[in-house]
């Protein structure tokens, strides 16, 4: 652990909830290291992004992008050393970034030395901390309660792995990458974990970082709202000011409003409008489509509720489909102004695009720095159009009220003239070119094909 901890910048009160966007690096899946992120970091700024996410810093083999950990207490050697982290959080603080880093507290590798020593202490008969750190059987028919499903160990693939070495089942949710290992899972049932687990988090705390995602937190083994509350997030909010998400939460069919009035999370993923790994996109499906008129349904369901609860919800584009760029463009611009804090990887700063595209891409992201009524926290009024299953039309407005912006978005393939019912005449400003508009109660906004309009409401 860091002798002494890093000084943190002067960061504002709930930073997340003003913070525009959030840049993953994931450098075990890239092949970088910290130096190479360091280096970045002047044009993550240039894009507009206010804080970058370190994805499994910690010592981990070669699952999940490296979430299966060998060792919490050391950076994994492939991408630096902790000297190299700590330069990292310090110059990141320096150019007004806030990071975060993606860390799994659920399972470790196979070969993780906690893990082996627990396996020889098994076979020895010796009930040491260690062993106690996993779940074992002797004929792995067991079953274990899952009456907190769809919070909690609401699978139905985990299953008892036997164990050479031990002599025993231990119990594995996950298996890897190509499905060829049997990784163990991390025993919140014991109170040695806990302890552990609380003392890896802080570890991480106290180099300086700005928050934490929590890996797959709903398969936590053996856990409760009662424990991941006092061992995680009661453990984290020790520190001030730190953002806390449990990733996974809200994507199978468990509430998304309880993880932050329960769990005492902040922050969750709209999986209200996309999930990776079944394929639900609700953007792309009304960009394919040509009809937007799900997004709206989807945001009051699970976004708006959430805000309500006092939390935000995050969501990056979905790379998995391939588009074209225009496509990509209004899925950005869509993200980027329904209310989410808007969330990419790295290959971003890689766009394969014209420049005129990056652009037009960048001048999104910033159009988020400089309006607040765009932020996480604030309020979305829809208003009607002349075809809602064509276009997209709403309000933001800023938490404290000072400030709206009017966006309309176009999901047809051709050039449209939208018509916008609005309260009352209005003075608007093209965020991208500053040219001001008069617009009446039944305003007229031409869009190209894909096109979006982010307008200041001035009067």
């Amino acid at each position: 652990m860091p002798e002494e901890r890093m000084m943190r910048r002067d960061m504002r009160k709930q930073w997340w909830e003003q913070c525009l966007g959030i840049m993953r690096f994931m450098p075990k899946v890239n092949s970088q290291t910290i130096r190479d992120i360091i280096k970045c970091l002047d044009e993550v700024k240039e894009w507009g992004f206010d804080a970058i996410e370190i994805f499994a810093p910690y010592h981990g083999g070669k699952e999940y992008g490296g979430l299966d950990v060998y060792n919490y207490y050391s950076i994994d050697p492939a991408i630096g050393t902790m000297d190299d982290f700590l330069e990292l959080i310090r110059i990141s603080h320096e150019k007004e970034l806030a990071i975060i880093i993606f860390i799994n507290m659920g399972y470790c590798a196979m070969d993780c030395p906690a893990f082996l020593k627990a396996c020889r202490d098994i076979k020895a008969g010796i009930n040491s901390t260690e062993s106690r750190w996993f779940l074992w059987s002797d004929t792995g028919t067991e079953k274990l309660d899952k009456s907190l499903a769809p919070y909690f160990m609401n699978d139905t693939d985990g299953h008892w792995c036997y164990n050479e070495e031990a002599g025993k089942y231990y119990w594995v949710k996950w298996n890897g990458i190509h499905g060829d290992v049997e990784l163990p899972q991390f025993n919140f049932g014991d109170p040695g974990w806990q302890e552990e687990c609380s003392k890896v988090l802080k570890f991480w705390l106290e180099t300086g970082i700005d928050g934490m995602i929590l890996d797959a937190v709903n398969w936590y083994l053996n856990c409760n709202w009662e424990i991941n509350k006092r061992v995680i997030t009661d453990a984290i909010r020790q520190y001030p000011n730190q953002y806390i998400q449990p990733e996974g939460a809200g994507g199978f069919n468990d509430d998304s409003v309880l993880w932050i009035t329960e769990g005492g999370y902040n922050s969750v993923q709209d999986y209200g409008l996309s999930i990776w790994w079944s394929g639900h996109d609700v953007i792309g499906e009304a960009i394919q489509s040509g009809d937007p008129s799900g997004i709206e349904e989807a945001l009051r369901r699970y976004r708006d509720r959430v805000v309500a609860a006092r939390g935000v919800t995050y969501l990056g584009p979905y790379w998995n489909k391939e588009v074209s760029n225009e496509q990509r463009l209004l899925e950005i611009a869509t993200i980027a102004t329904v209310g989410e804090l808007f969330h990419a990887d790295s290959r971003l700063l890689n766009l394969a695009w014209p420049e005129e595209d990056v652009h037009k891409a960048k001048s999104i992201i910033r159009a988020l720095q400089s309006y607040p009524a765009l932020q996480t926290a604030g309020s979305r009024r829809r208003l009607r159009t002349n075809d809602d299953s064509k276009y997209y039309a709403f309000i933001r407005t800023s938490k404290d009220g000072l400030q709206s912006v009017l966006v309309v978005l176009n999901f047809q393939k051709v050039s449209a003239d939208i018509n916008v019912e609005l309260d009352t005449s209005l003075i608007l400003k093209d965020v991208f070119t500053n040219r001001e508009i008069r617009v009446s109660k039944n305003a007229q906004i031409s869009l190209p094909p894909y096109g979006y309009g982010i307008y200041l409401i001035t009067s």
